[in-house]
């Protein structure tokens, strides 16, 4: 993914693996801001629908620890309980199925809430794990991002013993682990005229980079914090961990929240005060903490 703020064609060649991994790359997050507006007569009534129907259907991405996954072959994650608790609070059945990731999330937009897929198949009434973003959400307008839930940081893990200090600036000789094509592997491409660029170790996943940190393959591994965090596990007391800012990358921290179709404002609305009253009664940090990853709400937006 590329740091710089790119227009949506730009990023055609970016997966939405990567765009999670590093906003940054795409909007600045210092200009998050409402999306939603109060609803017109014409717009259609998807909330009735959905209650008539009596299930909310929400598309989850697939393979993404710690938010959707497949573990002994049932679908779980953050994500997904998110989901089942928000259709618990609109009193319907979830309906949760898992999304293919596309090239861009604006593709992904298309597939699962807007428009559909070229084969077939229902439309999603949310989907989750979207990147809260006004300057995103005006390059999308056919979609209705809402409901931010949790605020999203890098951060370095390290073996103490190799890499005795947390800043990015006087990190030693050391192999550090990332994600590739992510922001923090094009951040450490170019850190101090790429110092470091022989010694960066490239994986799929963060959670393939944490296994080369345990393993002492690896110093460090710069990385999501949610995706840190549950990754390590219990193996946290043996490699500190601390948010990190990435200077040159336009943001270190992002929101999370959910998108549905421009016609769907009124659903909006009830999911987002579902989500509210799920992290006012501590049932959103509950369900972070049972992936071990600790909860962060993100900044009030006026």
């Amino acid at each position: 993914m590329k740091p710089p703020p790119l227009p949506e064609p730009a990023m055609a060649p970016i997966s939405r693996r990567r765009f999670l991994s590093g906003l940054a790359a795409s909007c600045a997050a210092g200009a998050m801001a409402s999306t939603l507006t109060v609803p017109t007569a014409s717009s259609a009534r998807p909330l009735d629908e959905v209650m008539e129907r009596g299930r909310l259907r929400v598309a989850v991405y697939r393979d993404f620890p710690p938010f959707s996954f497949q573990r002994d072959g049932r679908l779980v994650g953050i994500d997904v309980d998110l989901a089942r608790a928000i259709a618990e609070k609109l009193g319907v059945k979830p309906d949760i199925y898992e999304q293919i990731p596309g090239e861009t999330v604006s593709d992904d937009l298309r597939v699962a809430v807007w428009r559909g897929s070229l084969f077939g198949g229902e439309l999603a009434d949310i989907m989750m794990h979207i990147p809260y973003d006004k300057r995103f959400g005006l390059m999308n307008p056919e979609a209705v991002l809402f409901g931010p839930y949790h605020q999203e940081v890098f951060a370095l893990a390290r073996d103490p013993q190799r890499v005795r200090s947390a800043v990015l600036a006087t990190l030693p000789d050391e192999p550090i682990a990332v994600e590739i094509d992510s922001v923090p592997d094009f951040f450490l491409l170019s850190l101090q005229g790429g110092r470091l660029r022989g010694r960066i170790i490239h994986c799929p996943t963060p959670e393939a980079a944490i296994g080369k940190l345990t393993s002492g393959e690896a110093a460090a591994v710069l990385a999501p914090l949610s995706q840190v965090q549950a990754a390590l596990g219990p193996q946290a007391e043996r490699f500190p961990v601390t948010t990190v800012a990435l200077p040159g990358m336009m943001t270190s921290n992002w929101s999370i929240g959910m998108a549905t179709k421009e016609n769907s404002r009124d659903l909006a609305y009830s999911v987002g005060d579902a989500v509210a009253a799920l992290t006012e009664d501590g049932t959103m940090g509950r369900i972070f903490a049972a992936y071990g990853v600790t909860h962060s709400s993100p900044p009030l937006v006026e």
